[in-house]
This record gives structure tokens, C-alpha cells and sequence, in this order.
């Protein structure tokens, strides 16, 4: 990639972190957070109340003085961004300033993100043939930049450090460096959870390869991929682990005795009376069978397809099966398949059908960032006896559609990536 385009996507990267900032204007600025209006508003973030609630602007370290829910590399973001504005002689200014250099930081990674997704779609993917296109550079990159759900999300919690990362881990394994990619995806895992799903796809390719001997990537890079993010993603959480091991392990814990999350397709059949999303043990075990299948299903994708399907648009269908499958899917999670689509894109199908479909995916992406704030200003009103009159917001008879609106969105981009692993025509360029 050359270094014009390389300065375009970083430019695009940019613009797409400050629309992102701009969006939480009121929360910021407006006092939406301090005054509660942080959902009729649709501004709400993770960071803001988290720097309360865990302690940090007390000097209190995550993990070995307060339980932290999330994984050891994000807890030390947040500890490194709450020290970094310490020395602010205002409690409130401190939030804010935190709040900002966590921003600063998120879009630094949202920088890299696009550079890193241009850089493997301008080559033609993760498998690709070395030459490159700046035109799917652009477009690709611009889309993980400029699309909707990326500016509305990118700043709830701390997703896009781990996304940098694991597209970090794969723009190097596009280049063939298969030890730094594995320690990359390593890190990315160390920051959230779902980079770990990579490595199916990476073995049944790597099957494949033994099984039909395509002239693809050899079936060992996947033993150094995973030596590399298992070694990494240990010498991350070794230390934390031996110094607090109970509170190291709370993201573990709370990721099993969480209930049913506001977003996931749980909550919907539930309060329609089909499922009971009440039952922990009974939710889990769906979760867990059903994701079973539907990965066991893009195995045989992998593994039967007559052309051999590229890494990108596995890893895509896996992804997209956790979320729709799992107890939880919060708005923020659309940043994991954002750069994972648009590496994705299907090769044999006409551009215009594909384009349809991802603009209803962003569509629905949209209409579900609204509701489920609107929906859970409804929820937080209801029994309030300083409510006067019916509370605010959206009631489940009008949110439960955009939930499963958005899981139908998916799943169409979906039954896309799986048509065009199935078809056999002439790739497009």
C-alpha cells in the first residue's frame, strides 16, 4: 500500500473518531450524563460511570483493589487513562478529561482499524494475490470510518481497541508474519473476548489444506498463530492472575452468571412468551448448542465448498453466529463485524445486491442504537413514582421488532457470505 492512500485512510479514520466524539455532544457537553438524560439523548458510555463505579478516580487499580468485569488489557487501558488525568485538581474535570483521553485513544484505534482493513481489502483479502487495488482500500476502509453504527457505538465502552487489534493481527497474517500475528490476536483477546474465534476458521482451512493440498497458506502457520496468541495472551494476564486470581477471574465469572442482555433474540422470544429467558442454566445451554451448530455448519463450509472459501469470510459468519446466538449483544458489539464485512465482501455476486444488503444492515444497526435507549428509558421509568403519568420511551411492543430486526440484518448478510463461499463462478476483482 502506498503511503497516499495509507494518509487518506488515516484521514478517513480520523473524520470518523471525531463524528464519533461529536455524537456523545450532549452527554459531554450538555450535562446529559450528570442530569440523566443520557438516554432520551442516545449519548450513553461506558467510560463516563465506570470511572466512578470501579474506583478510578480514587487511585483504586483494577484487579487488585476492585473487581473489574472486562479482560486484563482493557482494565489496563482504563487504569493508564485514569492515572494519565490524575493530577486534575477537579473530581468532575478529572471524568470529563478521562473520558476525553479515552476517546482520543479509542480513535487512535479506529485509525488503525481502517488503515489495517484498507490494507487487506486493497490486496484482495487475506489470501490475496499481492496486487493492490486503492479503490476497495478506500471503500472498505471508508466503510469501517463513515459507517453509521461505527460513529454512533465507537464510544460506549472500549471495542475498538480490541477490533485494532485483532485487524492489526490479521493484516500481518496477510503478509505472512504468523508469530506477530498470533501475538497480536494474543493482545486483541486480552482486551475482549471474541478475537479467540479467529482460530476456527484458521483450522478448518488449515484441514482443508491438508485434505486437498490447494496451494494455500501450509497447515502449520496455524500452529504458529495460536503458539504466538496463546504466548501472548499468557504473558498479558500471567502477572494479574497470580498477584488477584479472584478478581482476575470476574470477567469469567460474570460472562456465566450474567442474565438475559437487553439485546439478544433471549429477551425478545421471552417477552413474547416463547422462551424463558428467566432461566439462566436453560439460556446458556441454548446459547452454547446453537453457536455448537452453527460453527459446526461453517466447518462444513469450509471444509466441502467446492472453491476454497477466503479466511475473511469465515471469521465473519463465526463472529456474526456468536452474536446472534449469545445472551448478550450490546450496541457496541456492531464494531466487531463492521471491519469483518467489509473484509467480507462478497466476490462473486453483482456489487449492487451486496450493497443492499449492507445498507440495511446499517439501517437496522441505526434503528436498534435508538430503541434499545429509548427502550431502557422506558424500563427505568416504569414504577418510578416521580414519573407523572405513562413513562417514556419504548415500550417491548415496539422494541422487540427493532431487536429482531437487526438479528434479521445479520443473518441476510449471512445467507450473503454463504452464497457467494457456494458459488463457483469467475471472482470478481
Amino acid at each position: 500500500m502506498n503511503g497516499r492512500i495509507g494518509l487518506w485512510l488515516a484521514v478517513l479514520g480520523a473524520a470518523g473518531a471525531v463524528l464519533a466524539y461529536l455524537a456523545k455532544w450532549q452527554c459531554r457537553f450538555g450535562g446529559a450524563w450528570i442530569e440523566g438524560g443520557q438516554y432520551t439523548y442516545g449519548c450513553y458510555s461506558d467510560v463516563f460511570p465506570l470511572y466512578y463505579r470501579d474506583g478510578l478516580g480514587d487511585g483504586a487499580v483494577p484487579y487488585l483493589d476492585v473487581a473489574t468485569e472486562y479482560p486484563v488489557l482493557t482494565g489496563g487501558l482504563m487504569f493508564a487513562a485514569a492515572r494519565a488525568v490524575s493530577w486534575l485538581p477537579d473530581g468532575i474535570g478529572r471524568a470529563f478529561a478521562y473520558f476525553d483521553l479515552t476517546a482520543a485513544v479509542l480513535g487512535l484505534c479506529l485509525v488503525v482499524a481502517v488503515v489495517g482493513t484498507g490494507c487487506i481489502a486493497g490486496r484482495g483479502g487475506l489470501d490475496g494475490d499481492g496486487g493492490f487495488r486503492p479503490r476497495a482500500a478506500l471503500l472498505a476502509g471508508g466503510f469501517v470510518a463513515l459507517a453509521p453504527a461505527a460513529v454512533l457505538t465507537g464510544l460506549i465502552n472500549w471495542d475498538l481497541l480490541a477490533v485494532a487489534l485483532l485487524v492489526s493481527g490479521l493484516v500481518c497474517y496477510a503478509r505472512g508474519r504468523m508469530w506477530a500475528a498470533g501475538a497480536l490476536i494474543g493482545l486483541a483477546t486480552a482486551a475482549k473476548f471474541y478475537p479467540f474465534l479467529v482460530f476456527g476458521p484458521l483450522l478448518v482451512l488449515a484441514v482443508r489444506e491438508l485434505w486437498r493440498k490447494e496451494g494455500g497458506p501450509p497447515a502449520a502457520d496455524f500452529l504458529r498463530v495460536l503458539a504466538g496468541a496463546v504466548a501472548t495472551w499468557a504473558v498479558v494476564n500471567l502477572p494479574v492472575y497470580l498477584a488477584a486470581p479472584h478478581n482476575w477471574a470476574t470477567f469469567f465469572r460474570f460472562s456465566q452468571e450474567r442474565g438475559t442482555d437487553w439485546g439478544s433474540v433471549y429477551y425478545a422470544l421471552g417477552g413474547y412468551g416463547l422462551f424463558d429467558s428467566g432461566d439462566l442454566d436453560l439460556v446458556n445451554a441454548t446459547g452454547t448448542g446453537t453457536l455448537v451448530l452453527a460453527c459446526a455448519g461453517v466447518a462444513l463450509l469450509g471444509l466441502l465448498s467446492r472453491r476454497r472459501p477466503p479466511l475473511e469470510q469465515l471469521v465473519f459468519l463465526v463472529v456474526a453466529a456468536f452474536l446472534m446466538t449469545n445472551k448478550v449483544w450490546s450496541p457496541q458489539f456492531a464494531l466487531w463485524l463492521i471491519p469483518l464485512a467489509a473484509l467480507a465482501w462478497p466476490r462473486t455476486i453483482r456489487p449492487g445486491a451486496a450493497a443492499a444488503l449492507f445498507v440495511l444492515w446499517q439501517a437496522a444497526e441505526v434503528c436498534y442504537f435508538f430503541g434499545i435507549w429509548q427502550h431502557l428509558l422506558h424500563v427505568s421509568q416504569q414504577g418510578d413514582p416521580a414519573v407523572a403519568g405513562a413513562p417514556q420511551g419504548l415500550p417491548f411492543e415496539g422494541y422487540a421488532p427493532v431487536l429482531l430486526g437487526r438479528l434479521g440484518a445479520v443473518a441476510a448478510l449471512c445467507a450473503l457470505t454463504v452464497a457467494d463461499c457456494l458459488r463457483t463462478g469467475r471472482r470478481r476483482p
